[in-house]
């Protein structure tokens, strides 16, 4: 029987340094099992391949694996991303995440919501705070917190100051048993065993972890997957990305990057992504906007000026060897802006060497792409 409970519980900070099996073994287990009996009607690796959809996180996933007991997974992953949806998910009401963001000074949060919290930081601390998940409060003035609507209002410097000065993942406190634990010292995960209160200052303070949940969430899923002994698959959550072993026959797993066109309503392709034992995911401006009095709103906020971006990047695709901080990273390179991402990039090449940019240079489109990722891209 499978325990959704006990594998949540196992946190594998990097699913791709687990030792990997042959799957080639398939091959010969298939020719055994053939020889002997000879009304077996699956004969090749690709009859065991399973595909499971399903929604989380206010939009949809997809999971592709092989697997010879051709277990039907479907009902612990829905499981699995409830269970992170109670924790993380401001779509869903009652959630820890919207208790806290309710709460006049933070509630007990969960161990689920501590990991996410201790992932947003080591991305917060490595980007200057161009990641920021207490964002939220100047997210949702702008319009574009899950409340889904447009800003029509006259813009008031003031109120943007005012909420400006809200934001701040340090000016959070993690308490454990009357103790201030600083959040270097909660990468310790036993620490997180007890109940976490985590306090807030003001209570107006809020969090969203939009631009590392789905990443997150793919790395929990993709972990899942391992500890069942299933190596060859590929998760997808909301476009962030996850392939483990290439398929039986050799053959990369391959994605799509969109084009970053606004007005077309076919989703067409600038390049395509080999992936294998990696995770990506791509974060844009180009389709959560809105117009108003002739000037262009863009849904990526940024934490030190209080307003939406305003640049020629056009979206961030990000390789890493999990997908929240491929997540979280390509968010802080939409803050930051192209100019500034190679700069970081040329500064910090152990954090961010894997990146693909798509950005607008005197009304075309062009490209970047770091030297590591060249063999992992097509461009159409």
């Amino acid at each position: 029987m499978i325990s959704v409970d006990r594998i949540i519980a196992k946190q594998l900070m990097n699913p791709f340094d687990l030792v990997q099996r042959d799957f080639s073994l398939l091959a010969i287990f298939i020719l055994l099992l053939t020889s002997c009996n000879q009304e077996l009607t699956k004969t090749s690796a690709e009859d065991f391949k399973m595909s499971v959809e399903g929604t989380a996180q206010g939009t949809t996933y997809s999971v592709g694996y092989y697997d010879l007991q051709e277990r039907n997974l479907k009902p612990h992953i829905d499981s699995l991303l409830d269970r992170i949806d109670q924790s993380i998910s401001t779509y869903k009401p009652g959630s820890v995440i919207d208790r806290w963001n309710s709460s006049e000074h933070g509630v007990k949060v969960d161990r689920l919501f501590m990991e996410v919290l201790i992932e947003s930081w080591l991305v917060y601390s490595a980007t200057d705070g161009a990641f920021d998940p207490t964002v939220k409060p100047l997210v949702s003035y702008w319009g574009f917190g899950p409340e889904k609507f447009e800003s029509h209002f006259e813009i008031d410097q003031m109120e943007i100051d005012r909420l400006s000065r809200l934001i701040g993942l340090d000016s959070l406190q993690i308490i454990r048993a009357n103790d201030t634990i600083a959040f270097d010292e909660m990468a310790n995960l036993e620490l997180m065993n007890d109940s976490i209160f985590l306090y807030k200052p003001n209570s107006e303070i809020q969090l969203d972890f939009n631009a590392i949940g789905q990443g997150w969430s793919v790395d929990k899923v993709a972990s899942f997957l391992y500890a069942l002994d299933i190596e060859v698959f590929f998760v997808e959550i909301g476009g962030e990305i996850v392939a483990g072993k290439p398929k039986p026959n050799g053959e990369i797993w391959r994605f799509g990057i969109d084009k970053p066109e606004n007005d077309s309503k076919d989703r067409e392709l600038q390049a395509i992504v080999n992936l294998r034992n990696r995770a990506v995911a791509t974060s844009g401006n180009y389709r959560k906007f809105y117009v108003k009095d002739g000037e262009k709103f863009s849904h990526t906020i940024d934490p030190k000026s209080g307003r939406p971006v305003q640049h020629n990047l056009l979206s961030a695709t990000v390789f890493s060897s999990s997908a929240a901080e491929a997540d979280a990273m390509a968010t802080a390179f939409m803050v930051i802006g192209k100019d500034s991402t190679l700069s970081y990039l040329a500064e910090n090449a152990a954090l961010g060497d894997y990146v693909y940019l798509i950005y607008d240079s005197l009304g075309t489109t062009q490209t970047y792409m770091s030297p590591q990722v060249e063999g992992l891209i097509e461009e159409q």
